[in-house]
């Protein structure tokens, strides 16, 4: 009796298991990888990118060649319909679930982020997580683009930009989408948002590989674009980002001409909101460690500090100028002043920027005459 009274137990038990009841068979999906979205002549186009999961994975063996990619296109007067149109022929059902990475187009980041996100986010199936990028390319060529090798799409730029960054150090730091709506969010933080087009000086053989390159970054204010900065307006950004851990600097003497690089790296920076002459200034103040890494003239320890401390003086200011010729706080300067509870307006707040670099190694180059 006691033995019976087990076994039937035990049986509810394994009866009240859940089962297998909600299983997917991945053959019959087609998986969203990357996501292009443009506003044209008043109508929203969704661009999908289509891989099949194999070519995400890591595959045994070599040899392999990419799978020709797969883009989808719908649009509508909105972004439900766009999607709406886009899944009506994708012939299998859609999963968002897979997708790395937005695209925007310079139009759609003109009209606003805040038109699209509710709509956008409405499915469970789209996350927060993927990377974000911008760009005045056709959607459909920025999607199409194959990796230099393998078969893998992972090894494209808009799957791990993050990776290409920490090698690099002096390129932009990208942006995920939670980070996006967040900062927009804020009243008086400006956003910045990687600039994509694609390039050409690349090559397979004897034929061109068309490849997706950062060239600048586009600033966004409460959720729509302000301004774009090309990469060499914009070199002075990462200096004033916590996240830089290292980046690459040009030496130039008083004359301008160039005499060399340097590897800044430990970067320490302090904003102090404050007055001066009646006006309000953010005082910064950067200190970083530095190794030269290429000389053209010899020059006296003493000098080639003062000419790297110049030099990414230089730098920072060129980029605060072009951003306030264009009305745009690039160094998000006013949330200084926001976040310490002070009064603040439109108006981009001064500069007075002290750099302190300390000269760590020259490598085998001689410096002292």
């Amino acid at each position: 009796m006691k033995r019976t009274w087990k076994a039937a137990v035990v049986s509810c038990l394994v009866l009240s298991l859940c089962g297998c009841w909600d299983v997917k068979n991945i053959q019959y999906f087609n998986f969203v990888t990357v996501m292009g979205i443009d506003y044209v002549d008043g109508k929203y186009k969704i661009y999908a990118q289509i891989n099949d999961l194999t070519t995400m994975a890591k595959q045994e063996g070599g040899g392999q060649s990419a799978k020709p990619v797969v883009i989808g296109k719908g649009e509508g007067e909105s972004i439900g319909m766009a999607v709406f149109d886009l899944q009506k022929e994708s012939q299998m059902r859609m999963d968002w679930t897979q997708n790395k990475a937005f695209i925007f187009s310079d139009r759609i980041l003109a009209k606003g982020i805040f038109d699209i996100h509710d709509e956008l986010m409405r499915t469970r199936d789209q996350r927060y997580t993927p990377w974000v990028f911008a760009t005045n390319e056709d959607l459909a060529q920025i999607l199409s683009t194959m990796p230099i090798t393998g078969s893998s799409y992972v090894s494209t730029l808009y799957y791990q930009p993050n990776l290409l960054f920490k090698q690099l150090q002096s390129s932009f730091e990208p942006i995920q989408y939670q980070k996006l709506i967040r900062s927009t969010r804020e009243p008086f933080e400006t956003t910045l948002v990687d600039h994509v087009k694609l390039s050409k000086n690349w090559k397979k053989g004897s034929t061109a590989f068309t490849l997706p390159i950062v060239d600048g970054l586009v600033a966004l204010k409460n959720g729509k674009s302000e301004a774009r900065f090309s990469r060499e307006e914009a070199t002075g950004v990462k200096w004033l980002k916590k996240n830089t851990r290292r980046g690459m600097l040009p030496i130039r003497d008083e004359q301008g001409t160039f005499i060399g690089t340097a590897t800044l790296k430990s970067l320490k920076v302090k904003k102090q909101a404050a007055y001066k002459d009646g006006k309000r200034i953010v005082k910064i103040n950067l200190n970083m460690d530095a190794g030269v890494r290429e000389q053209k003239k010899p020059f006296p320890l003493v000098e080639m500090n003062k000419l790297l401390e110049k030099s990414l003086y230089d730098e920072i200011m060129k980029t605060y100028e072009v951003g306030k010729k264009r009305s745009t706080d690039i160094y998000s300067l006013n949330e200084v002043w926001y976040r310490k509870g002070l009064a603040v307006n439109e108006e981009i707040p001064g500069i007075e920027l002290h750099v302190k670099v300390k000269l760590m190694a020259t490598g085998m180059l001689e410096l002292r005459k």
